[in-house]
């Protein structure tokens, strides 16, 4: 993969994958985050995503990711194909913890860019960032049970399930469990399970 390009001390940064370019996103983002995030379809294979998408709210996570970034919590980028910049979804490590080098990974992806491998190059991109940058060696992450294609980029980029949450999350008028990913980097510790 090529390197990251350099940016200025604060600024989110820019990395490139054979395919895509992940950067950070500008508010004119908004109107197509919205599109995307807000097909139903989307919204039914995450926990966090609403339906229906509400009018500002994509204006509203985006006017927040610099700070979080600032401040060493977060990161969002935008997935954007390299060939055309089109805006593809978004891949974040959020709820960063520098003490205990770790962070959870979270990604989504316009239906009709699925099943074409941009989440797990834009998730392994990310990650091998911030083990290089912020020296993270413990990432997790958490899908729906019901999402077994977003289980599926957590295997290819090594993630072991570590557990389920029965019934964990409200989608609509169900709940469903929640599956419990995590990858450690070898150097962590020697111990690579509970």
């Amino acid at each position: 993969m090529p390197p990251s390009r350099s940016t200025a001390a604060g600024e989110l940064p820019e990395l490139l994958t054979a395919q895509l370019r992940l950067r950070g996103f500008h508010l004119n983002d908004a109107a197509e985050v919205q599109r995307l995030a807000g097909d139903a379809r989307v919204a039914a294979t995450t926990a966090n995503i609403p339906h229906p998408y509400p009018d500002g709210a994509a204006a509203q996570w985006i006017g927040g990711h610099l700070e979080a970034f600032q401040a060493g919590t977060a990161i969002a980028l935008a997935i954007t194909r390299r060939s055309d910049a089109r805006l593809l979804g978004t891949v974040s490590l959020t709820q960063v913890s520098m003490r205990h080098a770790r962070a959870e990974l979270g990604y989504w992806i316009g239906v009709e860019y699925w099943g074409q491998g941009h989440c797990t190059a834009a998730a392994a991109a990310l990650i091998d960032w911030a083990q290089r940058v912020w020296g993270l060696s413990r990432v997790c992450a958490r899908c729906l049970a019901s999402n077994p294609a977003s289980a599926r980029v957590l295997e290819k980029l090594g993630f072991a399930q570590e557990g389920r949450l029965c019934l964990h999350e409200r989608r609509g008028h169900r709940f469903e469990d929640l599956l419990l990913f995590g990858r450690n980097s070898p150097d962590r510790n020697s111990r690579q399970r509970c």
